[in-house]
């Protein structure tokens, strides 16, 4: 469970390919923040059907749409896509350029090679994380919500470090019956 958030990269990623630097502001703004939300809203919706937990929760927050978007992290995602588009990207782009092409991409393939392996790590330790809160299941309650955060609690650091990067994660015992 390493340092990488791969929703923010991937939204990075969308929003360069997307978003044009000669637009207007405003029109930058907008943009970033739909390509922002509409994959914050994907990436919850699979997670939760994937994993059977809700990752976060925007529920509590005005202006939330099914509590897994909030127009706070929309408009963080607009001006955060303004500031990547009008500086960071040039900035880069010319830091990259005057790098040597070979050491480069030797670079990108270890970068590439650690993402995967974080994406992999994560997904064993919440498989892992999964499993033993079906464990200590007893009914459908918030109350098993707490026993299994109180045991996990307990177990590696990996799994702390789960639970305090989403420290909302509410576990539902849904059935795979549709």
């Amino acid at each position: 469970m390493g340092p990488i958030i791969p929703i923010w990269g991937v939204g990075a990623i969308l929003i360069t390919l997307f978003v044009k630097s000669s637009d207007s502001s405003f029109s930058l703004i907008v943009s970033s923040a739909f390509i922002g939300t509409f994959l914050e809203y994907v990436v919850n919706y699979a997670m939760e059907k994937i994993f059977k937990a809700r990752w976060w929760d925007y529920s509590n927050l005005p202006f939330n749409i099914e509590g897994r978007v909030w127009l706070g992290s929309s408009l963080l995602f607009g001006f955060g896509g303004f500031l990547l588009i009008q500086y960071f990207n040039p900035f880069f782009e010319n830091v990259l350029l005057s790098i040597d092409r070979t050491f480069l991409c030797t670079v990108s393939f270890l970068l590439l090679v650690l993402m995967i392996t974080d994406v992999c790590v994560s997904g064993h330790i919440i498989k892992n994380l999964k499993l033993s809160a079906y464990s200590l299941r007893k009914d459908y309650t918030e109350e098993v919500t707490k026993k299994v955060k109180a045991a996990l609690k307990e177990k590696s650091y990996s799994f702390r470090r789960i639970l305090k990067a989403f420290p909302d994660v509410n576990f539902s015992f849904m059935s795979n019956k549709k």
